[in-house]
């Protein structure tokens, strides 16, 4: 299918950013919200995304300006979605009212109209339930600030054809994301698989008082974290060579946290109230720390992350036409 109109439902956290980035690849995105006055705050929001892209020298201003004209929003979700070859669905986090949504596009579109889901961790075989043409159906989960985290995982259903998921891989690799194809339906998708995991044991460690919240999270931020962005981890255990990463798996793994259910201390601070940010207490206090000023951070470390890769084009497809010797040299280097 050839794509050139796009519909994106959803006004709050996501649709707004993943509606800039569509935009900003040349195609016509329609911004559908519930009410008038959302509508014209998700605009407003996309805009600004586009503006900071190319303050940081991420976007042309020639690609800042077509995109601005290539988007438009709407109160009326039939007339846009029935106008779009491709609906993303970038709504609350609920199962029902995915479900309802579902049904209701895939009775409104044309059947070779495709769908897909930014859930982030709903089953899209589940989202899809009432739908009859599940075939078409599939997620694609953009990840948070969706106009800065290049990745999206696209989810594959028992129902999703092939044809559907290699469409939007090729669509999302035109708009510059960076897409990975997730073939089972699983919960935590891919990605936040890892991430729970890690979640766990951090969590596991500070209960236990190995370490506090701050070592922990430091121990990620200034070790693991710095070097995540161009040295995956599967790419670490051929690195330092399968056999040491048997040893070391053996020896650790049976020392981890493996219980199928949150850590007790995870449990207890939820128990009294203790939600994190929300409340104004979690693992950290935030009376005392600003957490806007985190998210500054968190996303000005992106910018110069993507700014980086930008100036170093030998990305993985590079590195495997150069020989093993000359990479074990650059290594030890």
């Amino acid at each position: 299918m050839n794509i050139k109109k796009v519909a994106v439902i959803g006004t709050g956290m996501m649709g707004p950013g993943i509606a800039a980035v569509i935009a900003l690849a040349g195609y016509e995105v329609t911004l559908i919200g519930e009410r008038p006055d959302w509508v014209d705050d998700g605009l407003n929001k996309a805009r600004a995304l586009m503006d900071q892209l190319f303050q940081h020298n991420l976007v042309s201003a020639t690609a800042v300006a077509s995109g601005k004209l290539s988007l438009r929003g709407t109160d009326d979700l039939d007339a846009a979605a029935l106008d779009a070859e491709l609906v993303i669905e970038a709504i609350f986090e609920n199962l029902a009212a995915k479900q309802e949504m579902f049904h209701r596009l895939d009775l409104l579109t044309p059947p070779e109209t495709l769908l897909a889901t930014n859930t982030s961790g709903l089953s899209v075989t589940a989202i899809s339930e009432l739908a009859e043409h599940r075939e078409r159906i599939v997620t694609t989960h953009f990840w948070m600030p969706p106009h800065l985290v290049p990745l999206v995982e696209v989810v594959m259903s028992p129902y999703s054809s092939e044809q559907t998921a290699q469409t939007l891989l090729d669509f999302l690799r035109t708009c510059g994301k960076k897409p990975v194809l997730v073939r089972k339906d699983l919960p935590g998708q891919l990605a936040n698989r890892i991430l729970q995991a890690m979640i766990r044991e951090a969590t596991n460690l500070v209960q236990d008082g190995v370490a506090t919240p701050e070592d922990v999270d430091s121990a990620i931020k200034n070790g693991l974290g710095i070097r995540l962005p161009v040295w995956g981890i599967i790419e670490h255990i051929d690195a330092v060579g399968l056999d040491l990463g048997l040893a070391v798996q053996n020896s650790v793994l049976p020392a981890l946290n493996n219980e199928s259910h949150a850590v007790q201390l995870l449990a207890d601070k939820v128990n009294q109230g203790d939600l994190g940010v929300k409340s104004g207490k979690g693992f950290y206090d935030w009376t005392k720390r600003d957490i806007d000023a985190l998210k500054q951070l968190r996303d000005e470390f992106i910018i110069q992350t993507l700014q980086f890769k930008a100036s170093h084009p030998q990305n993985s497809v590079d590195l495997h036409r150069r020989t093993s010797s000359s990479l074990s040299q650059e290594l030890v280097e």
